[in-house]
């Protein structure tokens, strides 16, 4: 359990006022432990034999009385008291003169009280029978957190029981884990004057205080840190930190024992998964050399026939960097790039593409086309459009998904398009926020109607009608589609009636032409997540 200190004691009593002896800092004297307190008396024995960090009350009444007794001179009993293990001497201002060795003085404003011994004592004991119900019922549920969760679990658990943010940094000053309100880590510097476990270190930053402690496990060298307001850390804090201290090093020798790196592909599939909690967030954007709030770009990159084909492509357009950063997914690769990145990677991809590359898009996905549809692009690479944060790239991923999805559907010719970029999305980008949504689907069928069954007639007649919103006349579709003039008339006219709209109104042909973009987007895929 966490020691009361000097500290502790100025804060719950502000009276007492510390003086320091020459070469005892007042950071070093507030973080002497206290035990009990104890009162010298005006005869002997004066002061009962001390058994180590107690408070030692001296009043001026007393110190008068055994001078005016000649049974002992104030210095004599000055030395003894500055050579006697003790955390303090309690007094009254002006009593006495210079430093008292080097113990510090904690300055009571006035006579001291007759009764300030019991009070004293009976303050220390109440506090430690607070800290030890803590103590209880903080380690309960730290080793439940233990068992269910690991480090992450840990420091959520302590963070909501003492209202902290709390951090857990390796050697090199890298996040293990983090939980709370603004868990910002400790720079160097302050890594440096980290006291090893069980004793802390306070330090004062900008932004408030950070109590510290360094811990050793399994050969590795962590430290763990509390921040609070300024002035207000507390017992409760050091105990907090001192029983999370005691169990993450034990975490961390069971991982060093049993747990390698997690790869680097794995994080990234993590990320595109959102599985990632915002504890371990900042930790996984400094293993892939991202930070957490930096725009980042999702990019699918697949092969559509030989894999050495995508081998090829994928030796060409990405730097080492972006290669760390990449899992596969599916039958795609999934990149994390910078926007940097995503630049210089599209315009080498753009670069391996023939300027006679690509045909225009088709107007129906490949289950409506005629059975000499065209084939896919050998590869393609799709970009979503840049995500203020890595907590967004799930939402990159899910547009990457739906560009990928267009391409293999025929609806978009590849092989490389952004989803910023009108030019290479059309009208998909305004459609996207209907993709996977039931009202998709209940606007296309009552918009095409009969057209949509999967027979044979009616994908017949869906394909006349994507041919006539293509090519505007009927002589045009003919040759399109290699049948009679007439042929084409009897189609449109069985559209018309099908669909009750006329093919001569701008408008209906724009709903027409609504319609076949919504069953031309790819199948609703699942989030995420899943």
């Amino acid at each position: 359990m966490a020691e009361l200190i000097l500290r502790d004691l100025c804060r719950w009593d502000r009276r007492f006022v510390l003086a320091c002896p020459p070469g005892l800092s007042e950071e070093s004297a507030l973080e002497r432990p206290i035990s009990w307190a104890i009162s010298v008396r005006a005869a002997p024995p004066f002061l009962p034999p001390p058994r180590g960090d107690e408070l030692v009350i001296l009043s001026g009444r007393i110190l008068r009385e055994i001078q005016a007794s000649g049974l002992a001179e104030a210095e004599d009993l000055l030395d003894t008291l500055a050579e006697a293990p003790i955390a303090a001497l309690v007094t009254e201002p002006n009593l006495i003169e210079g430093p008292v060795g080097s113990l510090p003085l904690l300055l009571f404003p006035g006579p001291l009280p007759l009764d300030l011994e019991p009070t004293l004592n009976r303050l220390l004991t109440e506090q430690r029978r607070a800290l030890y119900r803590l103590s209880t019922e903080l380690t309960r549920e730290l080793s439940r957190a233990a068992l269910s969760g690991g480090l992450d679990a840990v420091l959520q658990a302590a963070a909501l029981a003492s209202n902290r943010s709390l951090l857990l940094q390796d050697s090199e000053g890298r996040l293990l884990a983090a939980a709370g309100p603004t868990p910002t880590p400790a720079p160097p510097t302050a890594l440096a004057q980290a006291r090893p476990h069980p004793a802390t270190r306070l330090l004062s930053e900008s932004l408030g205080e950070r109590l510290l402690t360094a811990i050793t496990a399994g050969g590795r060298v962590a430290y763990l840190s509390l921040l609070a307001v300024a002035g207000e850390t507390t017992e409760r804090d050091r105990l907090v930190l001192s029983l999370l201290a005691g169990l993450c090093a034990s975490l961390l020798a069971q991982e060093s024992r049993t747990a390698r790196p997690t790869p680097s592909s794995q994080l990234v599939a993590d990320l595109l998964l959102g599985r990632v909690s915002e504890s371990t967030l900042p930790l996984v954007a400094q293993r892939l050399g991202l930070g957490p709030n930096q725009p980042v770009i999702v990019a699918l990159l697949a092969a559509s026939g030989e894999p050495e084909a995508a081998e090829r492509v994928l030796r060409r357009i990405l730097e080492p960097s972006a290669r760390d950063r990449s899992t596969p997914l599916g039958d795609t690769l999934a990149l994390l790039l910078t926007e940097d990145e995503a630049a210089a990677v599209e315009d080498r991809a753009r670069s391996l593409v023939r300027p006679t590359f690509p045909e225009p898009p088709a107007l129906l996905p490949p289950r409506f086309a005629a059975p000499s549809v065209r084939n896919q692009p050998a590869w393609f690479l799709v970009f979503a459009e840049p995500v203020p944060h890595l907590r967004a790239v799930p939402q990159g991923l899910r547009q990457a998904r739906f560009l990928a999805g267009l391409i293999r559907e025929g609806a978009l010719p590849g092989p490389i398009a952004r989803f910023d970029a009108l030019a290479d999305t059309g009208p998909f980008a305004f459609l996207y926020a209907l993709w996977g949504e039931n009202r998709a689907t209940e606007l296309a069928r009552s918009l095409l109607g009969p057209l949509l069954e999967e027979d044979e007639r009616a994908q017949e007649l869906l394909r006349t009608l994507a041919a006539f919103l293509a090519c505007g006349s009927a002589s045009e579709v003919a040759a399109h589609l290699g049948i009679h003039r007439n042929t084409v008339a009897y189609r449109l006219a069985q559209i018309s009636e099908l669909t009750g709209r006329n093919l001569a109104d701008p408008r209906d042909r724009l709903l027409l032409h609504l319609a076949l973009l919504l069953v031309s987007m790819p199948p609703a895929e699942p989030p995420a997540a899943q």
